[in-house]
């Protein structure tokens, strides 16, 4: 039984295409490393890491992304490693927004990614962020949903007082050619858009009277595209 799987994983790649045995070796074999994060994937947090695992390969099976769906607050970061023996694995963005690869595996037939033991990590802003893997996009898909971070102080106003409500959607400023959409409700009403397209990570408003409840939301997007957008973030919601 070990023998036929050697003969199998010799003649074989990330589960689509069928190579020469010194191919395959030469690009999964072991001791080959995988590249730097994409531009992008790095940052500071003080917060822990969420880890998922990139798991499985065709031979073996099990490949997923685990846990499926992970939530985090914003300025977390997340944390990919490559569990598997053989193959590459990505985490990738459903519109490219951002890619975490590597150089390990590489094929005509095949992307590379981040190799067996390889981790890859980004900081996260507001959104509810689909991704797959670009090696084996139709079986490991996953989910990072972030909602917005809401905090409130008191001030007075004419001898009133009343609430100012402070909305956080990023730690650090998007990558270039990237930007946010922040939308307000307020209780009772509908959504309404308050920024479009904008690089700034926060923004402050006035609550108004005491227990008005208002929630916000956010996603990261192509500058230029709406079109190329995370899904909105979980709602979030305060009572000033």
């Amino acid at each position: 039984m070990l023998g036929a799987r050697k003969r199998i994983v010799a003649s074989a790649v990330a589960g689509t295409a069928m190579l020469p045995v010194a191919v395959a070796f030469g690009q999964y074999g072991p001791g080959y490393g995988g590249g730097a994060p994409s531009s992008g994937s790095s940052g500071q947090s003080s917060q822990r890491p969420r880890d998922v695992k990139a798991e499985g390969n065709i031979f073996t099976g099990g490949l997923a992304f685990d846990p499926h769906r992970v939530a985090v607050r914003v300025g977390q970061v997340v944390r990919w490693t490559n569990t598997d023996f053989l193959v590459p694995h990505t985490a990738t963005e459903d519109h490219g927004l951002w890619d975490l690869g590597g150089t390990y595996g590489g094929t005509p037939a095949n992307p590379s990614g981040f190799g067996p033991g390889e981790s890859r990590s980004r900081v996260f802003e507001a959104g509810t962020q689909n991704y797959y893997c670009r090696v084996h996009p139709k079986q490991m898909r996953g989910v990072v949903a972030v909602p917005v971070r809401l905090s409130r102080k008191t001030r007075s106003k004419h001898g009133r007082k009343r609430y100012l409500v402070i909305a956080r959607w990023a730690s650090k400023a998007p990558v270039a050619g990237e930007a946010f959409d922040v939308e307000v409700m307020r209780a009772g009403g509908s959504w309404r858009r308050v920024r479009t397209a904008t690089r700034t990570m926060s923004m402050r408003f006035d609550g108004g009277k005491v227990n008005t409840r208002w929630s916000v939301r956010a996603r990261l997007r192509s500058a230029k595209n709406a079109h190329r957008a995370t899904g909105w973030s979980p709602t979030a919601s305060i009572r000033a």
